[in-house]
């Protein structure tokens, strides 16, 4: 087994952007996950997206293609789901916002 000491700088850089693309990738998930529970929060869903394609992109497999995918099937589900639920409720929405404007 190997230490840091006996690893060539291309490996250390290497492992550095993998541990990076796998961090991206947990934070793109975490914010996907967060905005899925709030219906309204959709640049949250666009975020996590874009985290997560920067975390796919020059991955070399593992832990940050799968939660990059992950991450990006959620968000992609709940930009698909709000967009459905603005077009339902459209004239709900429309009174609420007349009642928040009356309040201010």
């Amino acid at each position: 087994m190997s230490n840091a000491d006996d690893a060539t700088p291309t490996e250390l850089s290497i492992a550095y952007d993998d541990g990076r693309r796998a961090g991206l990738a947990l934070g793109a998930l975490a914010l996907a996950v967060v905005a899925f529970v709030n219906l309204l929060s959709i640049e949250k869903s666009i975020l996590a997206a874009v985290l997560a394609i920067v975390a796919m992109r020059g991955a070399r497999g593992g832990a940050a293609i799968i939660r990059g995918r992950l991450a990006l099937g959620i968000a992609a589900l709940h930009l698909v789901i709000a967009t459905i639920a603005f077009a339902l409720l459209r004239d709900k929405f429309a009174q609420l916002f007349h009642l928040l404007q009356t309040l201010g």
